[in-house]
């Protein structure tokens, strides 16, 4: 008898798990348990493509809906939610996912749609989902990036989920919804907006100007995906190393790679400086090769706009090679958020980085007529920076592309590197964070460049063979035309050696 009873026990339980998807469904990922047990107010996760994350939350989301025993603990003061809220970019995605993701993986099915907790109704409005209404008494509501930040003033809210990238107009109105009863804010997202704030809160752990410093951060990558939780050891997860490998080889990029499959905050869409790459563009600081080899000192300044809701100024330092095919920005400036700086005071941060470097060249934004006539005073020489947006940025992709413009990978820097890898090329100028890159772009744009580097470097990897084949053999016989054209590389020459006479080095 107790034989059958505790079979009949099992049976029940198993028929459980299977009504109960939310719960027993799938198994966790070690980074998913940590995701679906946070209570922080703020739990933010940052992962590649198709690795659960989206999963993960809307479990989260039906599973605090319905789990009266959890009520008290996330609660305390206010034990009964009412109203949930979850995000998407539209209806339309909104409706689709509801239908072709809740619904079939995750709601309770069959008799548990109907029971006393943890039943549910579906609520469509013009064919669209607008809530889904729980037995519990909690309704999850369905809102949209896409609505006026005006339509999401409305409610006190217990908790919010939110899937994708969120803008971040809309996460100050949010935050305020879930304050009134100590809610939690919930996201999951790859990165694809280039948003400095998100930027902040995730790549920039423990750094100055880090967000959301206490809030619970998860950056996750395929290959954390390759094995579950402990006791789900013996059950395959989707990935393994050959299928990572194989989704990486279908990538067309490198950052490419870095967001879709290993998590990174990075874009590589419509980019204004779409050759650069923070993997290979930004490097370890070589100082002292800098100083043993005497490189050439050129600097620029952009003013900014001047204000506290106008353009931050910059400054940048760029070290040249003396062969004028490397060089590297190893020393900026980027004035503070919300503080309003003059030339004078642009100019006095200017003098103290330079210290006693000795620069060939100074460039400045000749639109500020105000920062030479201060300028002069003083006995420092600048000359008027090319301003030509397409000169620019065309000389700056090329030297990312050949690999002949290093970033030092230090702190005064990092601004820089965020706009250079988020920089859009349809952002209206006036609202565009630029003002680094626009120093950097006045302080390449006239250096004298010798481009014959791009062709030595490529044929450094032709090896000669014995006997070529057609294709090698053209290859060989472009080589030959390109180091045959001494006289326009003697010329180059001749202009360095001007370069150099003409300044005291």
């Amino acid at each position: 008898m107790s034989e059958s009873l505790e079979h009949l026990k099992l049976e029940r339980l198993k028929r459980r798990k299977e009504l109960l998807p939310h719960l027993y469904g799938f198994p966790h990922y070690k980074w998913s348990r940590k995701f679906y047990e946070s209570t922080n107010p703020i739990t933010i996760l940052c992962a590649g493509n198709q690795i659960s994350k989206s999963s993960t939350q809307i479990r989260k989301a039906i599973n605090w809906a319905t789990d009266k025993e959890l009520w008290p603990k996330l609660w305390p003061s206010n034990p009964t939610p009412r109203q949930f809220w979850y995000l998407y970019p539209s209806k339309d995605v909104s409706t689709a996912e509801f239908e072709t993701k809740w619904i079939p993986e995750f709601m309770p099915r069959e008799e548990m749609k109907d029971d006393p907790v943890y039943g549910w109704e579906a609520v469509y409005v013009q064919k669209n989902i607008h809530h889904i209404k729980f037995n519990s008494g909690v309704r999850i509501y369905f809102k949209h990036y896409s609505q006026d930040v005006h339509k999401l003033q409305s409610g006190t809210v217990h908790s919010i989920f939110t899937d994708e990238e969120l803008p971040i107009d809309l996460f100050d109105e949010l935050s305020f919804r879930v304050d009134a009863v100590h809610g939690y804010f919930n996201m999951v997202f790859t990165a694809t907006k280039g948003q400095e704030f998100w930027y902040n809160a995730i790549e920039r752990i423990g750094q100055s100007d880090e967000t959301l410093v206490s809030a619970m951060k998860l950056q996750v990558s395929r290959w954390d995906c390759l094995e579950y939780e402990d006791g789900f050891e013996h059950i395959p997860t989707p990935w393994t190393p050959e299928k990572i490998r194989q989704a990486e080889a279908k990538c067309s990029t490198q950052n490419e790679i870095d967001k879709r499959i290993n998590g990174r905050f990075v874009m590589d869409e419509g980019l204004k400086y779409s050759s650069f790459q923070r993997n290979k563009n930004v490097v370890t600081p070589y100082f002292d090769i800098i100083q043993k080899e005497r490189w050439y000192i050129y600097s620029a300044v952009d003013i900014g706009s001047g204000g506290k809701s106008g353009h931050p100024a910059a400054i940048v330092f760029i070290a040249v090679r003396p062969d004028f095919q490397k060089a590297a920005a190893f020393k900026g400036w980027k004035s503070p958020k919300n503080i309003d700086v003059t030339s004078p005071d642009i100019l006095r941060q200017y003098q103290q980085m330079r210290g006693k470097l000795k620069t060939i060249c100074a460039y400045y934004d000749w639109a500020a007529s105000d920062f030479k006539v201060h300028a002069n005073r003083l006995g420092e020489s600048f000359e008027k920076a090319e301003k030509g947006h397409d000169i620019g940025e065309d000389t700056l992709n090329s030297l990312f592309k050949n690999g002949m413009l290093d970033i030092f990978e230090i702190e005064e820097l990092e601004p820089l590197v965020w706009e250079l890898g988020t920089l859009l090329n349809d952002t209206p100028k006036r609202i565009a964070k630029d003002d680094f890159c626009d120093a950097l772009r006045y302080g390449v744009s006239k250096i004298p460049w010798d481009w014959t580097a791009i062709g030595e470097e490529y044929a450094e990897y032709v090896e000669p063979k014995v006997k070529l084949s057609p294709d090698a053999q053209e290859i060989e016989d472009r080589r030959e035309h390109h180091f045959g054209r001494q006289e326009e590389v003697d010329s180059i020459e001749d202009e360095l050696n001007f370069y150099n006479d003409l300044y005291d080095i």
